[in-house]
């Protein structure tokens, strides 16, 4: 059975081993100024991407470095739109010629744009501004997602290696216990089940089905190349013949 996946991390945040994670995985979303990063972070991030032939993509959030941009700030449309300017403007000047494949929100501002139409529209037209033709990642059925298509743009669907999801399918905010998955068993089981079987098994014990065209990793969450190097490893032991998208 030949089975393919996608990995995405979250780097450029000169908080994780991005120099460990980098070989492991096919995508980056990297901080561009906002909750984290600066334009040193983002050139390392970049030519360390490109030494790993990973996927660039922007990680563009709520200007909100105190709190790492995971609360929503009460931005009208025209001042969220200029700030997401700012920051795929500062990604693109680090890039230089080169394409940036992909955007993925971070934080409060991914989850705010998978349900508030007002923030989606504003993220879209900022990208369509200046990147017309990115991959937008978003959470499964997302309403970003359904307007972003609607608009002509190409979807990812996400799930995450590293967070507890809720039976409804949304995951287990971060100020709840078991909101992040930290022991390799459970790793082992979220990345084989999501690979092999398109399911997750929720906090409470239920299984829920799933699409995900790519998994994600938190490159500052503890160990989290260690954790996916182990995960890998294990995988590939089994019996399934694997290929990278």
């Amino acid at each position: 059975m030949n089975i393919k996946y996608t990995i995405n991390a979250d780097v450029g945040e000169a908080i994780g081993d991005d120099q460990s994670l980098m070989p492991l995985i096919q995508a980056c979303n990297i901080a561009c100024g906002a909750h984290a990063g600066s334009p040193e972070e983002m050139q390392k991030t970049i030519q360390l991407a490109q030494t790993y032939q990973v996927r660039i993509g922007a990680h563009p959030s709520y200007p909100d470095r105190e709190y790492f941009g995971r609360r929503s700030l009460k931005l009208t449309p025209k001042e969220l739109q200029k700030s997401i300017e700012n920051q795929l403007i500062a990604l693109l000047r680090e890039l230089n010629s080169n394409k940036l494949h992909h955007i993925k929100p971070h934080g409060a501002l991914y989850h705010d744009s998978s349900r508030d139409r007002k923030v989606a529209k504003t993220l879209i037209a900022a990208a369509k501004s200046l990147c017309p033709s990115v991959v937008f990642i978003t959470a499964p059925g997302s309403l970003f997602g359904k307007i972003a298509e609607n608009k002509g743009f190409e979807i990812w669907e996400e799930t995450f290696l590293d967070r507890a999801y809720q039976d409804d399918g949304l995951l287990v905010p971060r100020n709840q216990q078991g909101a992040i998955l930290q022991s390799t068993a459970q790793l082992n089981e979220r990345f084989y089940n999501l690979v092999v079987h398109q399911r997750i098994k929720t906090i409470s014990n239920q299984w829920i089905s799933v699409k995900s065209d790519t998994i994600c990793v938190h490159g500052d969450h503890p160990n989290a190349s260690q954790n996916l190097k182990f995960v890998l490893e294990k995988f590939q032991e089994s019996n399934t013949s694997i290929h990278d998208a």
